[in-house]
């Protein structure tokens, strides 16, 4: 799949690659910086990520009781580690904490992923650095 970066009407759509324990699928995803990476049921079992049940605060103050599920993402070239929500939505989605594991951050006035720290950011980063101060 291209990694290709769709603007428009200040929306912002990115091609990702989700992997998970059985499979790997490409999915065009909404960037939302308010949101962890959301799919539908049907995605989440075919993929078949490892679950984790969490609480979750929704846009609306309330908080449920989620089933979120541990796969691997990958947008630009960039991979790392996410937590996935399941929850039945029209449009899947690329969340805040995704981008953060990515290094990338929305560029509010072009709607452009730019990249802001290393790809599966400054923890692994610095653990990297430790480990050749130790040598």
């Amino acid at each position: 799949m291209r990694s290709g970066l769709f603007t428009g009407m200040g929306f912002t759509y990115v091609n990702a690659t989700v992997r998970g324990m059985r499979a790997s699928r490409d999915v065009r995803m909404l960037v939302d910086t308010g949101s962890y990476i959301v799919l539908d049921p049907e995605t989440i079992k075919e993929l078949g990520l490892l679950e984790t049940p969490y609480t979750v605060d929704l846009a609306d103050g309330r908080r449920i009781r989620a089933r979120l599920f541990l796969a691997e993402v990958e947008v630009k070239g960039r991979r790392g580690p996410a937590l996935v929500a399941e929850l039945n939505v029209p449009t899947p989605l690329l969340g805040v904490y995704a981008l953060e594991t990515l290094g990338f951050k929305v560029n509010p006035r072009t709607g452009e992923l730019e990249e802001i720290s290393p790809e599966g950011g400054y923890l692994l980063h610095t653990d990297r650095q430790l480990s050749q101060i130790h040598k």
